[in-house]
């Protein structure tokens, strides 16, 4: 059942859809921050980036697990292996890892079944952006071997894993509670935007 702080708004058919709409403007600003393209693309500044998204992954995966119904659908999709080996493999000393400061943050965004939901559309979503990346970074000369796969860990499965994510999130969620999905989503972006840069 949904807590008070995340009562549902008015039904809507689409989730994808309504995510997407009611989305885009912070999505765009938080790509426009990020800028992980620009020239150069410097090794240091994936290093940075990187640094924080492991401190957003270890709060909120753990955060979005302790929803039992999303638990087995989120540990099968975890990016924190990932960054580990992506960092590991841009020079960075494993033990010096777990030092790195956490996004206290991040672990709200799970707040409810609903929320978190919300947050996982803006996780899963970044998956395709990160082809985009994981392309672009090929010619330069500090990309460890295998690439980054944190921008990409789902590889040739990425369109098939965000179709799948649709079907769970409609299944799971009934549209009564979508509003509460996209305040979520909206949540997850500003916080990114405030935590990754």
């Amino acid at each position: 059942m949904l807590s008070a702080a995340c009562k549902p708004e008015r039904a809507n058919r689409s989730l994808a859809g309504r995510l997407r709409r009611e989305t885009a403007d912070a999505h765009h600003r938080l790509e426009t921050r990020l800028d992980l393209l620009c020239r150069p693309v410097d090794r240091q500044r994936f290093v940075h980036v990187l640094h924080r998204f492991l401190g957003f992954h270890t709060v909120w995966e753990c955060a979005v697990r302790r929803h039992a119904g999303l638990r087995a659908f989120t540990d099968a999709r975890t990016r924190l292996p990932h960054l580990r080996r992506d960092l590991v493999a841009l020079g960075c000393d494993p033990a010096e890892l777990d030092q790195l400061p956490l996004c206290l943050a991040a672990g709200e965004l799970a707040a409810c079944e609903a929320s978190a939901l919300g947050s996982i559309y803006v996780m899963e979503g970044s998956t395709l952006g990160g082809q985009l990346i994981g392309r672009a970074l090929t010619e330069v000369d500090w990309l460890p071997d295998g690439g980054l796969a944190y921008f990409n860990p789902y590889g040739r499965e990425t369109g098939a894993m965000w179709r799948a994510f649709h079907a769970f999130a409609d299944a799971r969620l009934p549209a009564q509670a979508h509003g509460a999905a996209v305040a979520g989503a909206r949540r997850t972006f500003e916080v990114l935007e405030a935590w990754v840069p």
